[in-house]
């Protein structure tokens, strides 16, 4: 009885083209990205793993572009020997080994390759997977620090990306936009209401990074809706403690004075754009992330009506049950807004107490927000 083969075509084996035959082991690929996942260094390793880029099997073919993408860098020169396999990779029929060779491929940091890069960028913008599309949304800020002047088709590429409609490339596209054009604002007016929509859904890192380019957005395109208000406070001051040159004119204010304060006083009406930023974030003050409460508290801080800014009080004491690293980014935080809004955070003065068990960094931060809390008439000393 004839032996079979060891390990059939679909699995690896040996073909007809004379590729080599790999086993469930190939020499060098499983060593090394056990080496990497211990924290060691397996860069020797590289020259017997780049022989297997070529493998049939999918699996085989994971490893191997993992333990690329972590030396692609440090090893060009053999990595440059395997581009046309990577080329062939982008169009292979599996969605991750086609997103894995552009990754290896952005991360061969050689100006040479700079408009193979720029078109496998191209056609995986304009691919039908999603999660392609996030890797191509990820290479762009590479490729625009290894050539700065291939600006413009980048720019061309996340404006295609931001189109998107699907909540696994938003994040990443509006993380390349904030390296390459965050002046280009215009990029963001006709995909502001469908990033404030898809918000919810967004995973955790792109929920922050998405919340803090909406802020800086806002701030720049919205009246500030406690503009009005805040003038209103200072003219009363003004109008209590007169000044001796007020005094000595002996005459009331004239009529473009006058006029101010009434100019003033006209009701604020938030933009509907406005009001939607603010009830989309809203649920995410509850998230368990600690990254995307903050990034919401930062947003309504600077954007949100004063009657509704004490939402974000509660969530952030809620954050100081956390670990002592955020507690101690939350408490520098609220040292900072309770300067401005120094009865948001009184009702919940209790949490503030200083417990024998908090590292002194924290105790200090607890005394100076305690004391903005309790003496507001010292605050600002």
């Amino acid at each position: 009885m004839s032996a079979a083969p060891a390990y059939s075509e679909d699995k690896g084996g040996s073909s007809s083209l004379g590729e080599p035959e790999y086993g469930h082991d190939p020499k060098g690929v499983l060593p090394g990205n056990g080496m990497i996942a211990r924290g060691k260094n397996a860069s020797d390793l590289f020259p017997a793993v780049v022989k297997n880029v070529a493998c049939k099997n999918i699996e085989v073919k994971k490893l191997v572009y993992v333990y690329l993408v972590r030396y692609a860098e440090e090893q060009q020169d053999l990595a440059l020997l395997s581009i046309s396999t990577f080329q062939r990779g982008l169009k292979d029929p599996n969605q991750l080994i086609r997103a894995s060779a552009l990754r290896v491929l952005s991360s061969i940091r050689v100006p040479i390759i700079v408009p193979i890069m720029m078109l496998a960028i191209k056609e995986a913008a304009s691919d039908m997977s999603p999660y392609v599309r996030k890797t191509a949304a990820h290479a762009i800020p590479k490729l625009y620090s290894l050539d700065s002047d291939q600006k413009d088709q980048l720019i061309e590429v996340i404006e295609k990306l931001l189109a998107d409609k699907t909540t696994l490339v938003a994040g990443s596209v509006v993380m390349a936009f904030e390296e390459v054009c965050p002046e280009r604002i215009d990029l963001i007016h006709k995909n502001y209401r469908k990033l404030c929509n898809l918000l919810i859904d967004v995973e955790e890192w792109g929920q922050v990074v998405i919340i803090n380019m909406l802020t800086r957005y806002a701030r720049t395109q919205f009246l500030s809706p406690n503009k009005n208000e805040s003038l209103l406070e200072e003219n009363p001051e003004k109008a209590f403690y007169g000044s001796e040159e007020d005094e000595s004119k002996g005459s009331g204010p004239g009529p473009e004075e006058a006029a101010a304060p009434l100019a003033a006083r006209r009701p604020y009406i938030m933009d509907p754009d406005h009001r939607l930023l603010l009830r989309n974030t809203k649920p995410l003050l509850q998230s368990r992330s600690a990254a995307v409460v903050m990034a919401v508290a930062q947003l309504y801080f600077h954007l949100a009506p004063k009657a509704e800014v004490g939402v974000i009080a509660k969530a952030l004491v809620r954050l100081l049950r956390s670990h002592s690293e955020v507690q101690y980014v939350v408490l520098q935080n609220v040292a900072t807004m309770s300067i401005k809004r120094r009865g948001m955070f009184e009702p919940y003065l209790k949490s503030f107490y200083i417990r024998s068990t908090d590292p002194t960094q924290i105790k200090i931060l607890k005394v100076s927000d305690s004391f903005n809390l309790c003496c507001p008439l010292f605050s600002y000393l």
